[in-house]
């Protein structure tokens, strides 16, 4: 052994038996101090101090998936018409176009509405009675008695007052006399069809009488002075517009033939 040796030797024995076995304790209470007031971060996940060997594949896939999910973040962020601008104030939204709201149904007219008003007035010179019609419906007169038979457009025993020639809304009028009969059975014999179509009252020109629809048209049936009329309005399914028709019909049954004319009647 050599002299630096034995130096080395006798100066490392020397500390080892002078060292103190424990810290100062000025040093332990500065610890201790600085422990107690400094606040420890909690840890929600604990996350490993290093990720466990990956193969290349493995890492290729993660850089795979966190490209995609930093593009689809910014395309979330920049694309036009968000409210939110990167690096700048937030973009207003552009207003979205209030719908118009749609056009409210239109109510359909009611069938009256549009039916042509009661201009001319027709007076019978078989039947005793006068009533009002739309201008532009054609005449035409009876020229025989009701006596048997049922009223149609072509009734020669009718006054018609009609649209056009043939198949066409009109309005037909005959009357006969009761002798021999009473009013409600001949009212009765007269109904428009079976015993169950409804029938409701009605007034006509100041007269009770009787209204019925076998799906032909409204029929009204009136019998005032020892007579009973007929009032038929064919294909014109408006029970308001024949109330406005029944509104201007004056009976004079006191005018009415009993015999078959002579001449032609003539219409005013």
């Amino acid at each position: 052994m050599n002299a630096n040796d034995d130096l080395e030797r006798r100066i490392a024995d020397f500390y080892e038996t002078e060292a103190p076995p424990r810290a100062p304790d000025w040093v332990l209470g500065q610890a201790l101090s600085t422990i107690d007031t400094t606040k420890q971060r909690r840890v929600l996940i604990r996350v490993p101090w290093r990720f466990p060997t990956m193969s290349s594949y493995a890492k290729l896939a993660v850089a795979t998936v966190a490209v995609i999910s930093v593009g689809l973040v910014a395309l979330a962020v920049l694309r036009p018409g968000t409210g939110t601008n990167v690096g700048g104030p937030g973009g207003t939204p552009s207003p979205s176009p209030s719908p118009s709201p749609s056009p409210a149904a239109s109510a359909s007219p009611s069938p009256s509405a549009s039916l042509p008003s009661l201009t001319e007035t027709f007076t019978s010179a078989v039947h005793g009675f006068s009533i009002s019609y739309p201008s532009g419906w054609k005449l035409q007169p009876a020229t025989e008695l009701w006596t048997t038979g049922i009223v149609q457009q072509d009734s020669q025993f009718a006054d018609v007052i009609y649209e056009r020639e043939s198949d066409s809304p009109f309005i037909a009028i005959a009357s006969q006399s009761l002798t021999g009969t009473s009013a409600s059975r001949w009212a009765t014999d007269r109904r428009c069809g079976p015993t169950d179509v409804p029938e409701e009252a009605i007034t006509v020109d100041g007269v009770a009488g009787r209204l019925a629809d076998c799906g032909e048209g409204p029929r009204a049936l009136v019998t005032t002075g020892n007579r009973g009329y007929f009032i038929w309005l064919y294909r014109v399914d408006d029970p308001d517009w024949f109330g406005e028709i029944l509104a201007t019909v004056q009976l004079h049954p006191e005018d009415a033939l009993d015999a078959a004319p002579s001449t032609s009647p003539s219409a005013s």
